[in-house]
């Protein structure tokens, strides 16, 4: 299907076996940008993307929802960035991406951010996002890496909407808590935190205390005793 938007051709890829052409794999705290460049510019290419805070489904497991999602998207593309690589859950997305087709063509690695991706992950050729020289080609190597046609002209178009990808935006404002208390997935990704450190002073157990003093007397009094017995055992007193 061609259907011109904005002077963009939009692209419906024939594939009746997957009904998502990419799920876009990306830690809460990098998901505006997600959404509003790279969601909202593959959608406007006719490109049926999967966001997991936008389209799973209430009420099935998280595990399932990511599998589901990944089994029926054509690509999945997993934006590392440092926060991703903390997350357990993230990182079961990029596991179950990689393990769809290990030798690769499912899975779309992006450095979105900074960061040290592991080696099972550089199996493939990464989008490195963290270079201003390889920022210049994002549309270009994104879209071919998604299989979609006649890249080359679309991702030209979408660099006058979208300059470099926007990166530069993400790139600028990473820095600690930019984004204010993104919600986390689920309540395995909070920071565990020991509930006495904002618990105050703990409470006095008088009781407690009396025990551990009656049972010190007690033992002071058989001590006593013991010796008292040993004393006129050895001197006969």
């Amino acid at each position: 299907m061609n259907v011109c938007y904005c002077g963009t051709v939009l692209i419906k890829c024939d594939d009746s076996e997957h009904e998502w052409d990419v799920f876009i794999s990306c830690h809460p705290k990098q998901l505006p940008y997600v959404v509003d460049v790279l969601t909202k510019a593959l959608e406007n290419i006719g490109q049926k993307v999967y966001l997991y805070e936008r389209d799973s489904e209430p009420g099935t497991a998280i595990a399932d929802n990511i599998f589901n999602a990944a089994m029926s998207s054509r690509k999945t593309a997993v934006c590392f960035s440092e926060d991703y690589l903390h997350s357990e859950w993230n990182l079961y997305e990029a596991m179950v991406a990689q393990g769809v087709k290990p030798s690769g063509g499912r899975m779309v690695p992006i450095q979105l951010l900074p960061c040290q991706i592991p080696q099972k992950y550089q199996l493939v050729c990464q989008l490195n996002c963290t270079d201003r020289l390889h920022r210049r080609f994002f549309w270009r190597k994104l879209l071919g890496a998604l299989d979609i046609p006649d890249s080359s002209d679309i991702a030209d178009q979408l660099n006058v909407v979208y300059p470099d990808g926007c990166l530069d935006m993400i790139l600028r404002t990473h820095m600690p808590d930019v984004i204010p208390n993104p919600l986390p997935r689920s309540e395995c990704e909070a920071p565990r935190q020991n509930p006495r450190d904002n618990a105050g002073p703990l409470p006095v157990d008088h009781q407690e205390q009396m025990a551990h003093l009656l049972a010190a007397v007690v033992f002071a009094i058989i001590v006593c005793k013991m010796f008292d017995i040993f004393v006129k055992f050895v001197f006969g007193i």
